[in-house]
């Protein structure tokens, strides 16, 4: 790492609060071209679905898939960002929370701490 660069750590997998709150989600962590192409997207979900005069079974439907595919794709959102950023991918550890992955990640990285 560059010196006064922080690590930044990203979960691989589903993101529970980009599929709930994606807007706020991707505006929590800068991203906010994203934010504006996510609240774009689900605009365009609702009027789409209410100009073909929808049921709400079928807007409630849409919209859960729309929240799936945003958790699905969350975090990968925020690896690509990081990396046009200029962050660089230097390791992948598993581990059960993010104390856990730092410590791992430090473990294995000891200069990059210095």
């Amino acid at each position: 790492l560059a010196p006064g660069v922080e690590p930044v750590l990203v979960k691989e997998g589903f993101c529970w609060p980009a599929a709930i709150f994606s807007v706020f989600w991707a505006l929590w962590h800068g991203l906010w071209l994203l934010a504006l192409l996510l609240l774009l997207a689900s605009a365009a979900i609702e009027l789409g679905l209410a100009a073909l005069g929808a049921n709400e079974a079928l807007r409630v439907a849409a919209n859960l898939g729309f929240a799936l595919f945003v958790g699905c794709s969350a975090n990968d959102w925020r690896r690509l960002w990081l990396a046009r950023a200029g962050y660089r991918l230097s390791d992948i550890v598993a581990a059960g929370n993010q104390d856990d992955a730092f410590r791992r990640w430090g473990d294995a990285q000891p200069d990059a701490l210095i």
